[in-house]
């Protein structure tokens, strides 16, 4: 046991240490065996061996972009050889993106050069909104994407990761239309555009004629119109026949995991083999989740002293980080329970859906505004019921320990809430399965619910 005294010497001993100069910053993770968090999101290091290959979705995306250069070939100015392709934030958009750019002079395509930029590195920060016409850095950023395109000696294929934020422009970045027109301009071999964007702005946009019969006022169906035009402009410019990214099969999570392990340890005896189906099981198929609750494990581990994450300490931590509450909507995909008390009843599910397809209206389309949620007032009014009936739902939905909206004081009105989904939990990606699952069309998008229900997909 330690006693008073050995602690006082050795912080004594600390302290003549760090005042010569020899502090050294110890690594948390060495421990283990690591030099580095391998679940971090921005961690990549040099090995293809960490890239997951998901052999269904490359080879039916690579016979997408190969249909896109057969129209090109066809005729370099028809609007169809630009593809679009969708999938829900953190589904792996990105790097597939990155897999086909890196890895294009193994295709065998040298007739063709290719370029990657992610729209949402040139957004400045939210608080610099106001003054986004002014921001130079951004302008900056988009003259030296054109440079670039200028500089290229073949045809381009050009992948543009967050397209979402040209749907209605803004001074840095103009709208889908001239956004296009700009890059095509300065292209000297012609282009093909393969825009990255996620669902719910397919599922936005989609829903604009229906926003016009819904508007009651001269100035809701203006902005409705307005609304829907862009919608149609968006659209006009891509290929009708769009790509949906699946989310991952539980088999592909598990090697997620194990992969990112071997990268940085010879053997994955950190994660007992069920703690990492655990994993699997709270990621709802999205490998950013996945990394999310291995990362908390590997702190839990360092903070406990422990050697080896097991099941119940992956429990723990998706309890912790709202992931169980996150699983538990996903599973009610096909369950329209009708016990109010105890289900996420599709009157609610309808909700909550509304309420984030409305924040992201708001994050995309129109930046400026700064709303993130909705009065209880405008959900009675959309849902068409009376208030205390929509108190009723909110009630269930704000309820600790499954609560799945927050709410915060509305400063124009003291008697009602704004209510929100953090966009930055667990509980914002269940929302997003359900939204689209409800909302896309199944067949048209293999939207089904072996494509999105984790528990229900095949291991292999």
């Amino acid at each position: 046991m330690i006693t008073i005294t050995d602690l006082a010497e050795k912080l004594k001993e600390a302290l003549e240490k760090g005042r010569s100069g020899q502090f050294v910053r110890e690594n948390p993770y060495e421990r283990l065996g690591l030099k580095d968090n391998p679940f971090h999101p921005k961690f990549r290091p040099n090995n293809e061996d960490v890239f997951i290959i998901r052999e269904d979705v490359l080879v039916n995306l690579a016979m997408q972009i190969g249909n896109a250069i057969r129209l090109y070939e066809e005729n370099d100015t028809t609007p169809f050889r630009h593809l679009l392709t969708h999938g829900l934030f953190g589904c792996g958009k990105t790097s597939t993106a990155l897999h086909f750019t890196e890895d294009w002079a193994e295709f065998g395509f040298q007739d063709y050069e290719t370029l990657y930029t992610n729209l949402s590195e040139w957004q400045p920060p939210n608080e610099y909104y106001e003054d986004y016409g002014a921001s130079s850095q951004v302008l900056l950023t988009y003259e030296r994407f054109l440079d670039k395109i200028r500089q290229v000696s073949k045809p381009l294929i050009l992948f543009i990761d967050d397209l979402d934020y040209t749907v209605t422009g803004n001074p840095a970045i103009p709208r889908i239309p001239e956004f296009i027109l700009d890059i095509e301009k300065r292209a000297p071999h012609g282009v093909i555009i393969i825009g990255l964007i996620n669902s719910l702005t397919i599922s936005i946009l989609s829903d604009a004629d229906q926003i016009i019969s819904q508007a009651n006022t001269l100035s809701e169906m203006a902005e409705a119109e307005d609304f829907a035009k862009k919608s149609r402009s968006f659209f006009s410019n891509f290929n009708p026949d769009r790509f949906f990214f699946p989310i991952f099969s539980k088999s592909e999570i598990n090697n997620l995991i194990d992969k990112r392990l071997r990268v940085v340890r010879k053997s994955s005896d950190l994660f007992s083999v069920k703690s990492i189906d655990k994993i699997a099981k709270y990621s709802m198929g999205l490998p950013i989740n996945a990394l999310d609750i291995a990362s908390a494990c590997l702190t839990e581990l360092v903070a406990k002293e422990l050697d080896k994450a097991t099941a119940s300490i992956v429990t723990k931590v998706a309890d912790q980080l709202g992931y169980s509450t996150g699983i538990k909507l996903v599973d009610s995909i096909n369950h329209d329970e009708v016990d109010e008390k105890k289900a996420l009843s599709p009157q609610r599910r309808k909700i909550v859906s509304y309420i984030l397809e409305s924040q992201y209206r708001d994050r995309f389309f129109y930046p400026k505004k700064h709303l993130t949620g909705l009065r209880s007032s405008d959900l009675a009014k959309f849902i068409d019921v009376n208030l205390s009936t929509m108190n009723y739902h909110i009630k269930f939905l704000t309820e600790t320990p499954n609560r799945i909206l927050e709410s915060k004081t509305d400063v124009h009105d003291a008697r009602s809430k704004i209510f929100y989904v953090d966009w930055e939990s667990p509980i914002a990606s269940a929302v997003e399965i359900l939204t689209v699952y409800h909302k896309l069309q199944p067949g048209k998008y293999n939207v089904t619910s072996q494509a999105i229900l984790l528990p229900r997909r095949e291991t292999e």
